[in-house]
């Protein structure tokens, strides 16, 4: 029955990105219950786009202090980077991409390099497909661990081109800064964002239309998974890889590497 469940829910997914426009229309004030803690619960695990470039469902919405971006994605490429390089979100306040003091949030990011990335592994070996059929038989084992790798790493958000704010900020910084990811029990997995208004020069008093920007970085393979060549004591090299990383390899390696990204425009709503 789980397995049937689970079979289901993916296949509700893929029906509805057919369906969602590939840049959000319009403006949504966000639910009085919203909360980030990387869960879909207030929306409904519904959302406003499903774009196409970066593969990705999302939603931008917002209420008197603050801008949300929820994030959702399945695709197991996508996942890698984002677990690898982070979502990056920049907000062009003045409304024009050009704009040089855009400001921008990047979550998660790691440490010196690949020290103390989660390696949640998705494209080696079918490893997605053997995570979420075990889902199907445990959910909450599996979703445990997965969920216990990401939140054991990640501790800081990078920002720029917000004024009095240092570029590297803790995860519980008291800027008001909010950022939460997680897995669900079928190996989806949600990233939401909360940036006070204050801090992007933006109002509901006098709301004027902004652009924004949603990048997923491609990964470096040999930075982000830590990969060496050593000779060895009879002069042989040897290659080597960051504990508990294993890389993308073969028909993976184009989509993991190339860095997507999409631009729309987003005018705050008032209550």
């Amino acid at each position: 029955m789980k397995k049937i469940t689970l079979v289901l829910l993916l296949f509700s997914l893929a029906a509805t990105a057919q369906k969602l426009p590939n840049i959000q229309q319009g403006s949504l004030y966000a639910p009085a219950n919203i909360k980030i803690d990387g869960k879909t619960t207030e929306w409904n695990n519904q959302f406003q786009a499903y774009n196409h470039a970066t593969d990705i469902f999302y939603t931008i919405s917002n209420d008197d202090d603050n801008l949300y971006l929820v994030v959702h994605a399945t695709d197991p490429d996508v996942l890698t980077k984002i677990t690898n390089c982070g979502v990056v979100f920049r907000v062009n306040a003045s409304g024009k991409k050009s704009d040089e003091n855009a400001a921008s949030v990047t979550f998660p990011i790691f440490e010196l390099q690949y020290h103390n990335k989660p390696y949640i592994r998705f494209t080696i070996m079918g490893q997605l497909a053997s995570q979420r059929k075990a889902a199907a038989l445990n959910p909450d084992s599996v979703s445990r661990v997965s969920n216990k790798k990401l939140h054991s790493n990640e501790k800081f958000i990078r920002t720029s081109g917000i004024p009095g704010i240092d570029t590297l900020l803790s995860i519980y910084s008291s800027e008001g800064i909010k950022v939460s990811e997680a897995f669900d029990n079928t190996m989806a997995y949600t990233y939401e964002l909360a940036i006070p208004l204050k801090h992007l020069k933006l109002s509901t008093v006098n709301p004027t239309k902004f652009a924004y920007h949603i990048l997923l970085p491609g990964i470096n393979v040999d930075r982000d998974f830590g990969i060496t060549a050593t000779k060895n004591a009879n002069g042989v090299f040897v290659v080597s890889l960051a504990a508990g990383a294993e890389a993308p390899k073969g028909d993976h390696l184009p989509a993991v590497t190339s860095t997507t990204d999409f631009w729309g425009e987003y005018m705050l709503v008032k209550k």
